[in-house]
């Protein structure tokens, strides 16, 4: 009797641990294959970014996405403009929210059942959904805008397919709906998925412009990651303070540590950013842009004076005070939604290039200056003599600034271009002149002076007011 009753047990008890080993086995499985899945997913993506070449049906489109999407509007805001930064931003907050989340789930391993884990879990789930929510909405109101600005005979698929801005949201959209399927997924998935999102938000904005495009998506990818585990991190604080106060003191002492090193790499970053991107320091004084900056670098600065109390209370460790707390999440929504303006505006001043035709019967000429700001300035100079005379002898630039008549004028050095045929003005000859970074130190009134002398001696003197703010 007693033999087979242990007889029983012995076999229940084999039947019951294989019973664990096969469903251990099975999630193991099923981890791995939604793991490779996602992998496969995020390699397909980035595939779509990298290396697919834009085709000639959507060059336009290309061109158009770049100055409407990559450099963003420059002047003053109209009504739907306004509604594209609020989108924008309102955007990125939502990416920071729920890249944040993620990445912090790996430096925050919860017993599984905790209450901590629930909350983690929850409010991941809410970043997720207005990721999504957001970034349709976001992605529909620039996506028609882009359309008004092209017109109709851009191919709609192109601006998709065939742009780096249509190609990020191709990304975003896909990664955003793959977010509800990694959260059921180990906290490593769930770093790779924020990363990969963060990477295909790098794709766009000014980056894409610069000349060393690859080494400024690089920063721009290392700023967005520490953008998004600061600002991650002061949103769970926030939360475990209104839900958990034991939870929000033990997050605050990780967080405290974690949150210095990210504000000193987003320094370094956004300073190497600003350096590309500005091809003068005046752009901060003279440009819309500019202004916004440095009203983001003084929140900064705020954030880290309340970031230096709450880690002095973290390494007494008392409880952070509330008001610390709601005034750090103050100023990081305040400093997103600056940056989500940033990422849209132009960093150029807002100016109207020059461009000076003047016909007469001995002497044609056209004078471009762009973008006609205050700092680096291209110069172009076009010169129309009759066929007999040739070329200009010589040809002298000055700008005098009529706001400081004691300023010295700037001297213009001029240098051949080559020139195309040209058949604009039959009997007369096409000459033309450029020059690089002609720095205009101001805005205001100005007055350039224009030398040309032609082989038989004769000099004509030409002067064009213009302004440049």
């Amino acid at each position: 009797m007693i033999t087979s009753v242990t007889e029983g047990w012995f076999k229940s008890d084999i039947m019951i641990h294989t019973h664990d080993n096969i469903h251990d086995r099975n999630s193991g499985r099923s981890s791995r294959t939604a793991f490779y899945l996602f992998a496969i997913v995020a390699l397909l993506i980035f595939t779509l970014l990298l290396w697919l070449p834009a085709g000639q049906a959507a060059a336009a489109s290309v061109d158009a996405s770049h100055q409407h999407s990559e450099s963003g509007y420059s002047g003053g805001a109209t009504g739907g403009q306004s509604l594209l930064y609020i989108i924008r931003a309102v955007y990125y907050i939502a990416l920071m929210a729920a890249t944040g989340t993620m990445l912090w789930s790996v430096a925050l391993p919860f017993a599984s059942g905790s209450d901590p884990q629930r909350l983690h879990a929850k409010w991941s789930l809410l970043a997720v959904r207005t990721l999504l929510l957001t970034a349709i909405v976001y992605i529909f109101i620039h996506f028609n805008a882009l359309m008004n600005s092209l017109g109709t005979s851009v191919d709609a698929i192109g601006v998709f397919t065939e742009t780096n801005a249509g190609r990020s949201w191709i990304a975003l959209l896909v990664l955003a709906v793959l977010g509800f399927a990694i959260l059921k997924q180990n906290e490593i998935v769930k770093a790779i998925w924020a990363l990969l999102l963060l990477g295909a938000e790098s794709f766009g904005g000014h980056t894409l412009a610069l000349d060393d495009s690859a080494l400024a998506l690089i920063m721009n990818f290392l700023h967005l990651s520490c953008s998004a585990i600061w600002a991650g991190g002061v949103m769970l604080l926030l939360l475990y303070w209104f839900s958990d106060r034991k939870e929000a003191g033990r997050f605050a002492a990780r967080f405290t540590t974690v949150a210095w090193i990210t504000i000193v790499l987003l320094a370094v970053t956004g300073i190497i950013m600003t350096v590309f991107l500005l091809p003068s320091w005046r752009y901060l004084l003279y440009s819309n842009w500019g202004w916004l900056l440095m009203a983001k670098a003084l929140l900064v600065l705020a954030v880290v004076v309340v970031g230096a109390f709450l880690r002095v209370r973290a390494k007494r460790k008392e409880m952070p005070r509330g008001m610390l707390l709601k005034l750090d999440g103050i100023l990081m929504l305040a400093v997103l939604l600056i940056v989500g303006v940033l990422t849209y505006i132009s960093p150029a001043p807002d100016t109207e290039p020059l461009n000076y035709h003047k016909m007469g019967e001995e002497l044609h000429y056209t004078l471009d200056i762009t973008p006609n700001g205050p700092g680096p300035n291209e110069v172009s100079l076009k010169v129309w003599l009759p066929e007999e005379l040739g070329e200009p002898d010589a040809v002298s630039l000055s700008i005098t600034s009529q706001k400081r008549p004691n300023l010295a004028p700037i001297t213009v050095e001029l240098l051949p271009k080559e020139t195309n045929n040209d058949s604009s003005f039959p009997g007369f000859k096409l000459t033309e002149y450029m020059a690089g970074k002609v720095e205009l130190p101001s805005p205001g009134s100005w007055e350039a002076e224009l030398r040309i002398t032609d082989i038989d001696g004769h000099t004509a003197v030409e002067t064009i007011p213009f302004r440049n703010d």
